[in-house]
């Protein structure tokens, strides 16, 4: 009963904030119709129509990426019976050789032999399964999630490996929005003698003005911040975490393993749309002294 009344809260979560969120998205430029602005000219009276297609089309592509970012598989690991069952054996037999101390939040250290060398995977304690590199337990989503970068409550869902690139494209498709529904709002405030009158035929501009500002701030703060991870390479969980990531902090502070310089980091950021083995990747690029960690 427990499980399904949590189930529910989470499933109620997701649709309240994805809805709040399309209100919002399209309550601001419906507002704009109804008052004398550049996008009823276009839309309603069929003046400058392309200027209207074009932010119709723009608002559109946002809801999409949007809607991708929510809906697609982070990258989320497979629970599997006999993976479990496999796995608290290895864990019980490496018990003695794991180093408490080199142990991720809520994981395990297991020691393996790979054609790329040896490493230390984590053992999931909640999945009870092995994590590849740069997987993280999510405790908001319950699940292991590939790549993982963070759970977005605007979104209710992670961001992982699989569906970083849609949320990045939401991001920057939302920062070209905010400024022209900034400018349709701010040029379609009407001009009025007395202070009162003003106010009352403007009222819900200027609230479009304060919720496109807020909202402008937020949207190009993300932006920059995980256009700067994708050039690099990192999650924000890396670069928030390393001293606490095994993989990581052994390593000089201003070394990530996973940069693979400027062009391979953009296309696998946008363009991949598979998974990948980043213990390959690791042991080509990074340089420890000893076995690594």
């Amino acid at each position: 009963m427990a499980g399904c009344s949590r189930c529910e809260c989470k499933c109620g979560a997701k649709v309240f904030v994805r809805l709040a969120h399309t209100a919002l998205c399209v309550g601001v430029p419906l507002s704009l119709l109804f008052k004398e602005t550049v996008l009823s000219d276009a839309l309603l009276r069929g003046q400058q129509l392309i200027v209207g297609i074009l932010y119709a089309s723009l608002l559109v592509f946002s809801l999409v990426m949007y809607f991708l970012a929510c809906c697609t598989d982070p990258g989320y690991l497979r629970v599997r019976k006999h993976w479990k069952q496999q796995k608290t054996v290895n864990k019980n037999n490496n018990m003695e050789d794991a180093d408490a101390s080199d142990s991720d939040e809520g994981s395990t250290m297991l020691k393996f032999n790979t054609e790329d060398g040896d490493f230390k995977y984590r053992l999931c304690d909640y999945c009870e399964i092995e994590q590849p590199m740069r997987t993280k337990h999510c405790e908001d989503c319950g699940r292991c999630v590939r790549k993982y970068d963070h759970h977005c409550p605007w979104l209710e869902a992670c961001i992982g490996e699989r569906n970083h690139k849609f949320f990045w494209m939401f991001l920057f498709s939302t920062a070209v929005l905010i400024p022209c529904t900034l400018f349709i709002t701010w040029h379609g405030i009407a001009w009025k003698p007395l202070w009162g009158d003003w106010f009352k035929a403007n009222i819900l501009l200027l609230i479009d003005l304060l919720v496109l500002i807020i909202s402008g701030f937020v949207v190009v703060g993300l932006l920059g911040f995980h256009t700067f991870l994708m050039l690099r390479g990192m999650t924000t969980w890396e670069a928030a975490s390393r001293e606490r990531i095994t993989y990581l902090r052994y390593l000089d502070e201003d070394y990530n393993p996973f940069n693979e310089g400027l062009c391979k980091n953009i296309y696998y950021f946008l363009c991949s749309c598979r998974t990948r083995k980043w213990e390959g990747v690791y042991a080509n690029h990074a340089e420890m002294s000893g076995s690594v960690a």
